[in-house]
């Protein structure tokens, strides 16, 4: 199978990513809460333009260069869960309303609101932005109510559009077991309603209240007062969130990789760490038998009881436990239907960290 594909590369099963889409639509189908699902997993606008179809409000994206890919590709509209700091990035941002696009960004405090003012000034556009609230994952965000009204009232003061407010539950998401999982996301989400009151007690309530990921997108998808979802890797999955809510949704992306070199206690395969990550764990073979135990540059080494059937020139899937930073290595998913591949889509968001 796959004999024709040169290793190591990507396998994207496109009748598991649109079942995937299809399941969170029917999720959020009814719900006050909307889906706008984040590109940092998909990174290619094929994806995104089959979320978009199927109901979901928009698109999440962390950086500019993603943005720049959706805007190219004519998608939209655009939250930047993120700040843009600096002249040439907030220039950049200018230069996409410019062009007509819809793109909101996310502010945390008084600096990230006088650099926007003083790109809108230079530009003569409009710009938008939520203000994001840290609930609990400690990153990013204001942490005081009165502090989100007052940069909610400075955003109206500077003639920037003001939408809302996000957080991110982050902390929660991984979580392994359920009931943490939703003991830790239902904090942080009373965190984001506490702004969120406080903004409306204000006369400034909220048209946005942005919140949630894969783990929590049914808490946080069914909590009070949220408007949307930012869940990504439900479209994808992989090995790590396969271990924290099985049978949710399916692995749709895989590493095809050829074995080199088998012996008695391991194997070798052509899957280095500059085309697969394990930060989340060792990834595993679709049938679950063999393991990647470990990495170097060129190669990996593989353990499980399926070893003993493998032999030197095989080709075998292997499911990231981290989708997200092995596609990034890559540059094309080979969409394969049935186990045929049908199409060839450049993954455009990939290393698009500016």
């Amino acid at each position: 199978m796959y004999d024709d594909l040169d290793t190591p590369c990507l396998l994207l099963d496109l009748d598991v990513v649109e079942s995937n889409i299809a399941r969170m639509a029917a999720f959020f189908e009814g719900k006050p809460a909307k889906l706008r699902p984040h590109f940092k997993t998909p990174k290619t606008p094929e994806v995104a333009r089959r979320q978009l179809a199927a109901g979901a409000i928009g698109i999440t994206v962390a950086k500019l260069g993603e943005a720049e890919v959706l805007v190219d590709a004519g998608l939209g509209p655009i939250l930047m869960a993120n700040q843009v700091v600096g002249p040439l990035k907030i220039d950049r941002l200018m230069a996409m309303l410019a062009r007509g696009a819809d793109v909101t960004i996310a502010v945390e405090s008084e600096f990230n609101i006088r650099e926007l003012a003083d790109g809108a000034r230079r530009s003569g556009q409009h710009p938008a932005a939520i203000i994001e609230v840290d609930s609990g994952m400690h990153r990013c965000g204001t942490t005081d109510p009165k502090d989100t009204v007052a940069l909610a009232r400075m955003l109206e003061e500077n003639g920037i559009r003001y939408r809302g407010i996000m957080g991110y539950e982050g902390h929660a998401v991984l979580l392994p077991e359920e009931a943490e999982r939703r003991e830790k996301g239902s904090s942080a989400l009373a965190i984001v309603n506490q702004h969120a009151e406080a903004l409306a007690e204000a006369g400034l309530p909220p048209e946005i209240v942005s919140v949630g990921g894969t783990g929590t997108f049914d808490l946080s998808g069914s909590w009070p007062g949220v408007t949307e979802v930012q869940a990504g890797s439900y479209v994808f999955m992989d090995g790590r969130y396969q271990e924290v809510m099985p049978g949710k949704f399916d692995c749709a992306l895989t590493l095809l990789t050829t074995v080199l070199s088998v012996k008695e206690r391991y194997a070798v395969c052509d899957a280095g760490m500059k085309s697969l990550t394990n930060e989340f764990g060792p990834p595993m073979s679709r049938d679950g038998t063999v393991k990647v135990a470990r990495l170097s540059e060129e190669h990996a080494h593989l353990t499980g009881e399926g070893l003993a059937s493998l032999r030197p020139g095989q080709k075998i899937e292997v499911i990231p436990s981290h989708g997200d930073t092995t596609l990034n290595l890559h540059d094309w998913y080979n969409v394969t239907r049935g186990g045929v591949v049908v199409d060839r889509w450049p993954i455009l968001g990939a290393r698009k960290f500016k």
